[in-house]
């Protein structure tokens, strides 16, 4: 039990340092941006370190007085889903577009992107649905295809705000937990089908998704191309990893973000910025963390011998590590860019307090694991757990 509890609060400890490091970068990211709006130059870091007690609050309630096993029952999950969808559903009516996506809520100054609360909900959806309906998904094709119905619904949602990012990473981790699950292989070619059939109408019917893909090969032929379908912020993320070197130009001390040349130094740009103000070591060590994530989530996947526990650990590791994946690709040149925060660092109220949900409940599947390795994460065999 004791080995349990460190496993947990492991990930627990990594997720607070690098949220108290985001707090750091989003203020020294953030404060000539603020300056120049005439707002007070440590208001953004103050919202994420608001937003920081309440995601570590929620975190360690879940942890200390929820039990993960009361979610995979038919009431529980309908209402989980029903959330989600309301939350979606929400934005899209009232919601307003910023940087072509309509994610967010404006509510007392305070923006909220509900989709980020609604991938865990359909996180936590899907491993417990999973469980409790498993004999009939199985073996009825028709319950099959409406369990994917159900699944990939919420992310029709998202893609209708035009946050190609988070459906995506929605997608992913739905279909790694359908593949553990051992399901009839042409029943995993159903979804995929899917959801590349969406992906590729959502980026086909977007110029703007479109140029950001050609700008991948050749960012400096778009650099002065006119209006927003240019790379003006992948070529001054690009100068700030040159600029940032080994070691850093120190903290506080990053000149892309000073002169406002990377604009979304403290969001959509995060790891460039922690790039250029520690240098290679910072971002190293950044992506360090997040493997470390994996390791440890992937370990509670392992290690826990109860069905639906197994499928959330996975699902909320790989949400949190996929997301962090991402945004560094994004940085690098290595993805279309996309408005994907960089977890717990970026700054970002409603996707803290999300990534800190997932946390808590990784904490609290690690706290009912049996006392020794009892099972290795493997793709189980036809009808195990009918």
């Amino acid at each position: 039990m004791q080995d349990n509890r460190k496993l947990a609060f492991t990930i627990f400890f990594i997720s607070i340092i690098l949220s108290l490091a985001g707090i750091l970068f989003v203020y020294t990211g953030s404060y000539f941006y603020c300056v120049k709006r005439g707002i007070a130059p440590y208001s953004y870091a103050l919202k994420q370190g608001i937003a920081f007690i309440m995601g570590v609050t929620i975190s360690f309630l879940i942890y200390k007085y929820f039990d993960y096993r009361n979610l995979a029952n038919k009431k529980s999950l309908w209402i989980l889903y029903g959330i989600a969808n309301f939350l979606l559903i929400t934005v899209l009516l009232f919601g307003k577009e910023i940087n072509n996506s309509k994610s967010w809520i404006i509510i007392g100054g305070f923006s909220i992107q509900p989709a980020e609360i609604a991938k865990v909900l359909v996180i936590l959806f899907v491993s417990g649905y999973i469980k409790y309906k498993w004999y009939e998904i199985q073996n009825s094709l028709k319950i099959f295809i409406g369990f994917i119905f159900l699944s990939f619904f919420p992310v029709f949602l998202i893609l209708l705000e035009k946050d190609l990012g988070s459906a995506m990473i929605l997608s992913i981790v739905i279909f790694a937990i359908l593949f553990i699950t051992g399901l009839n292989l042409r029943y995993i070619l159903l979804p995929t089908l899917l959801g590349t059939v969406m992906f590729t109408i959502a980026v086909i019917t977007a110029p703007y998704r479109v140029a950001r893909i050609k700008m991948l090969f050749d960012p400096a032929q778009y650099f002065h191309a006119s209006g927003k379908y240019n790379s003006y912020q992948l070529v001054q993320a690009f100068v700030a990893f040159a600029k940032g070197g080994l070691t850093g130009m120190g903290i506080g001390q990053g000149e892309q973000s000073k002169l406002l040349f990377l604009t979304f130094s403290f969001s959509d740009f995060m790891y460039a910025h922690i790039a250029e103000e520690t240098g290679l070591i910072g971002a190293i060590l950044v992506l360090f963390a997040f493997l470390t994530i994996l390791y440890l989530g992937i370990s509670i996947a392992d290690r826990t011998d109860e069905k639906s526990g197994k499928f959330m650990a996975l699902g909320l590791t790989l949400y949190i590590f996929l997301q962090g994946i991402v945004h560094m690709g994004v940085n690098l040149g290595l993805i279309p860019t996309t408005g994907i925060t960089l977890p717990f660092m970026s700054l970002g109220g409603t996707s803290l307090i999300s990534m800190f949900m997932a946390v808590g409940f990784l904490m609290s599947i690690a706290k009912s694991l049996p006392k020794e390795e009892k099972i290795n994460l493997r793709i189980m065999e036809k009808g195990k757990y009918a």
